[in-house]
């Protein structure tokens, strides 16, 4: 893939960079990176800082085109390249870039190929997974999750059966 995105880049830069990302973006969810790298990844390849805002699931990431996590973020700006979650949903993930002609070729792939890739791990870690709590890895990784909201681990930690009441559940491996 590295060999045809060289090779298209030769021929038009546009389209190798977009491999390069579609590419990146695989590699991350092969290995099933975390909401954070994954918003990480879309700024650092925009060179512009990107967020997350899933007000359903109570996610707010937002990160600075250098890689670091920075949180405070008021209301996106209308004109800011964006992407849904799900196809016809409303916005979820931008790129912090004000483009009067719309997103690049490469920004519409960032957005395309990070969204599903964020959908794919909030799915499997805070959406409702069928069968009875100890079939559903979701739920352990929800409880382990730093950044998840306390309310979904609790709940996530509740249909383990683990006992939320007692200090000690809560340091026990």
């Amino acid at each position: 893939m590295k060999e045809l995105a060289g090779r298209l880049a030769a021929v038009d830069p546009d389209a190798g960079a977009a491999v390069a990302v579609i590419t990146y973006f695989d590699r991350l969810a092969e290995t099933r990176a975390g909401l954070e790298a994954l918003v990480r990844g879309a700024a650092v390849l925009a060179g512009c800082p990107a967020r997350l805002v899933d007000e359903e699931r109570r996610v707010r990431l937002r990160v600075e085109p250098d890689g670091r996590r920075l949180d405070a973020m008021g209301a996106p700006e209308p004109d800011w390249p964006c992407a849904p979650l799900l196809p016809g949903g409303s916005p979820a993930l931008w790129l912090e870039r004000a483009g009067a002609d719309g997103p690049s070729v490469v920004d519409a792939v960032i957005l395309e190929r990070a969204s599903a890739a964020v959908r794919s791990v909030l799915d499997r870690t805070r959406g409702r997974a069928p069968g009875p709590p100890s079939d559903d890895p979701a739920l352990v990784e929800t409880v382990l999750d730093a950044d998840a909201p306390l309310p979904a681990r609790l709940h996530a930690a509740r249909r383990l059966a683990l006992d939320t009441a007692d200090p000690a559940a809560r340091f026990r491996a």
